[in-house]
């Protein structure tokens, strides 16, 4: 590269700049003599955190602005939670970097130090994903949920506002420093997370080697396949956010295994199926289920 210089394109909000922070970190722990300049960027999903994602525009609402700005090459990489990355990336662009994340779980948090199991009846939660809302319902069926947006710190203040608890990925709340709020860890295996939670994800042009290279160095090498795994069930399943849709995936002895959620956009059904193949063919299994998943729908 003739310039050492790597502009990283982020969203404003408090965890994005954490993450983009952990991404600069890691380029320059490359010990290649980059400097790195992170750059701002608000997008539609940031202006408005009042409406629900699904009547907005869905995940694609906190990427879109950043693919713009990695196509007029205003920035190098773009820096997304996976979690926010629908399955389609805009032509000349690809993922090419992911980070493994620190948790994937959820968590709830709650002044009182309630658990899950522990929460009064009819408690009200606070979450705007209908995946945590499903759940909720199947594991806690009296439970009432409460929509809530806004970047972690606003939604840790809605507490004040006579909700029981919030939930939240558990990372966010690392990656923020804001640990020492009463929580409680939930098992991966029982609240399945979102496909992709806790993964930072690095975009950048097609043909764009230098860039490309670097994202490939940061990158974690299980993760890659992990992610681009789940990528795969996504693309087959046509996921949209208005689908509850939990994935909890892990490597283990060179066998793949994930365990998948789903329930049906009124809540009133609910499936959990688990599956497991050797790594080799983990892209063509997690495939080959999302379209049987698609072609069966609740």
């Amino acid at each position: 590269m003739t310039d050492s210089l790597i502009r990283i394109g982020t969203r404003k909000s408090p965890l994005a700049l954490a993450q983009a922070a952990i991404v600069a970190r890691r380029i320059e722990n490359l010990k290649q003599g980059f400097r790195v300049q992170i750059i701002g960027i608000s997008t539609q999903g940031d202006q408005n955190q009042v409406s629900p994602l699904s009547l907005i525009g869905g995940k694609g609402i906190f990427i879109r602005e950043l693919e713009d700005a990695l196509l007029r090459n205003e920035i190098d990489i773009a820096v997304h939670s996976l979690k926010d990355v629908t399955s389609n990336t805009y032509p000349g662009l690809a993922l090419f970097g992911f980070l493994k994340a620190e948790s994937v779980n959820d968590i709830l948090v709650s002044l009182a130090g309630h658990t899950l199991e522990s929460l009064p009846r009819h408690a009200i939660i606070g979450t705007g994903s209908m995946r945590r809302k499903a759940i909720l319902k199947y594991l806690r069926p009296d439970v009432r949920t409460q929509d809530i947006r806004g970047n972690i710190g606003t939604r840790v203040a809605k507490l004040h506002d006579g909700l029981d608890a919030i939930l939240l990925s558990d990372v966010s709340l690392i990656r923020l420093g804001l640990t020492r709020h009463p929580h409680q860890v939930l098992p991966a295996n029982q609240f399945i997370p979102a496909p992709g939670q806790g993964v930072i994800t690095l975009e950048a042009r097609n043909g764009d080697h230098p860039h490309i290279r670097i994202c490939r160095q940061i990158s974690h090498p299980v993760q890659f396949v992990l992610s681009n795994a789940q990528l795969a069930f996504l693309k087959a399943v046509g996921f949209d956010c208005q689908t509850p849709l939990g994935m909890h995936s892990h490597i283990s002895n060179g066998l793949f295994s994930s365990t998948l959620f789903r329930a049906s956009r009124d809540l009133s059904k609910t499936e959990i199926e688990s599956f497991s193949c050797d790594i080799s063919i983990c892209l063509s299994e997690c495939t080959k289920k999302g379209h049987e998943w698609k072609d069966s729908p609740l």
